[in-house]
């Protein structure tokens, strides 16, 4: 397995639907959008189709876990195109008991009574049915006469159909006209775009636990290019890819190996490197639906790392470039005989110079930050994290404290020499050197040099709890109770106590947290106690630091 040999904690591309691999490109969040004011407008129908990869699982799941508590949820995922069978399997899905013999109209009132009693209980009942492009106009029909269900201003049931591009003309038969009508949010995904596909798989990388890059920007375009921006595919391909890799000993994927992947995968429709039909991705997903569950893919972002110290008569630059992952004696600029290699290090020199004086917005360094998180749509902020569950923290402190608290962050550093005041997104921390982007730039700098221009201030990045909430005390949310169950468990390396209560229990072992952490002992929890629980206690989230170097 690769795993080992490019240094990644698990797989990060797997195909199947992990929330905690959600990448939120900018059609994945105008997707988010839509259906989250669909469900929460009230309406009767929520729609989102899409081609087969493109992430429409994904997005839903997503949705869901925003549902409120109060939700009786019915999940459909292979439905039946005869109509009294999908009732019986809405039936099935919320424990309602049916004789054997029953009749449509039998299940249609089981289902009345089940949504107004769960009205009436103040429940908030929703279906989802994926590939709802396999129902027939019939069934259909029947899901619309659930819809008819209502108060006099609620819809007792709200209907999700997710599917493929063939359901939108489905629903465009005259004969389904009314349930047409009756979409209040409807949303087509389609596939990444090329900057979409680079940021998607560097987001992914870092959550399995690697930083370095791993393609370089030729495969990566190739890629985005085979692959025709469909998620499932650019997995497929990397992962073949990382394969070849692994057999041939490169640290760096070149387009060479994604030629050889693509060949391998599928040699007729791929191997002249365009990009695929929408008829040729369906026919080929279609085709290869047997073997895509167990692929795979690692990508990093193809940026040069640049050495930089203090005190080097007139420059910055401590070495030529290099490759995170491939360290090499560095070498100072006044020791370099080669010619050609003086010429690169002030390149990269002036290189440093003109992305310093480009990076004085925060905005865009805050824009970078998300990016690290894996959000990537042009709108996002402080202001409007809350949606992807992010919440922004000022931080004030030392070099030690910010490494402790195990967050990326902005961090805002002044260059003497320069005299330019400027914007870095911090994104590791080692023991002698840290990883910093500037103005979209990864630069691998000391941390004396960097403790020498920061001035202590940063912009942190944190995930709320599970509910949205920023804090958690007794009348916190059930999944709330279980996320710090399992943090506090794994932050203090014992087995996970379930709490479902405030117990004084719970109290002590929060307060040992606490006490570990250096934080006050007062047993309640805010900001920065949940800030150190995610960074210890097993969040999906990118570090500072891997996990064996944070104590």
């Amino acid at each position: 397995m690769y795993n080992e040999f490019y240094g990644l904690e698990e797989n990060p591309f797997s195909i199947s639907p992990d929330p905690k691999y959600f990448y939120l490109s900018e059609r994945h969040n105008q997707a988010f959008a839509h259906l989250s004011y669909g469900l929460k407008s009230g309406g009767a129908f929520v729609l989102l189709t899409g081609e087969v990869g493109t992430g429409k699982t994904t997005v839903s799941r997503r949705i869901l876990n925003i549902l409120p508590d109060n939700t009786n949820l019915a999940m459909i995922f292979h439905p039946t195109d005869e109509p009294r069978e999908l009732y019986a399997c809405i039936c099935d899905e919320y424990g309602i008991s049916y004789e054997k013999e029953a009749t449509i109209k039998d299940l249609f009132n089981l289902l009345r009574d089940f949504f107004f009693e769960s009205y009436r209980n103040e429940r908030h009942t929703v279906i989802v049915i994926d590939e709802a492009q396999m129902l027939s106009e019939e069934s259909l029909e029947q899901l619309r006469l659930l819809t008819n269900l209502e108060t006099d201003n609620h819809k007792v049931v709200q209907i999700v159909l997710i599917g493929q591009p063939e359901l939108q003309d489905l629903l465009a038969r005259p004969s389904l006209r009314q349930l047409s009508q009756r979409i209040t949010a409807r949303f087509h995904m389609t596939p990444l775009e090329p900057d979409d596909v680079e940021a998607y798989i560097r987001f992914r990388l870092q959550v399995a636990g690697r930083i370095q890059p791993l393609f370089d920007a030729s495969a990566v375009k190739l890629i985005a290019k085979i692959s025709g921006g469909v998620p499932r595919l650019i997995n497929l391909l990397a992962d073949r890819c990382l394969e070849e890799g692994t057999a041939a000993q490169r640290r760096l994927i070149s387009a060479k190996e994604v030629k050889k992947a693509a060949d391998f995968i599928t040699p007729t429709q791929l191997s002249s490197g365009r990009a695929p039909t929408r008829v040729e991705r369906r026919n080929f997903l279609a085709d290869l639906s047997a073997f895509l569950f167990s692929y795979t893919f690692v990508f990093g972002a193809t940026a040069m790392i640049l050495g930089i110290g203090a005190g080097m008569a007139g420059s910055y630059f401590a070495g030529p470039l290099l490759p995170v992952d491939r360290p090499e004696p560095r070498i100072r600029i006044q020791e370099i005989d080669n010619a050609e290699e003086y010429s690169e290090a002030l390149k990269m020199r002036d290189g440093y110079r003109a992305d310093i004086r480009s990076a004085s917005n925060p905005g865009d360094a805050m824009k970078e930050l998300f990016r690290v998180w894996g959000y990537d749509a042009g709108g996002v902020s402080c202001e409007t994290a809350h949606y992807a569950k992010l919440a922004c923290f000022e931080f004030s402190g030392s070099p030690e404290e910010l490494r402790h608290l195990n967050h990326p962050a902005v961090i805002t550093l002044y260059d003497p020499k320069e005299m330019v005041e400027f914007y870095a997104v911090i994104v590791s921390v080692g023991s002698t050197t840290s990883t910093v982007v500037i103005d979209g730039t990864r630069y691998e700098v000391s941390n004396d040099w960097l403790n020498s221009m920061w001035d202590g201030q940063a912009m942190i990045l944190w995930r709320m709890l599970p509910s949205g909430g920023t804090k958690f005390a007794r009348n916190s949310n059930a999944v709330d109770f279980e996320y710090m169950s399992r943090a506090l468990g794994r932050a203090l390396n014992r087995r996970m106590v379930k709490y479902t209560t405030l117990s004084q229990d719970m109290v002590s072992d929060i307060k040992a947290f606490q006490t570990q952490e250096h934080l006050e002992a007062d047993g309640k929890v805010g900001i920065k106690t949940i800030i150190l629980l995610n960074a210890r206690g097993g969040a999906n989230m990118p570090r500072l630091m891997r996990e064996s170097e944070e104590r």
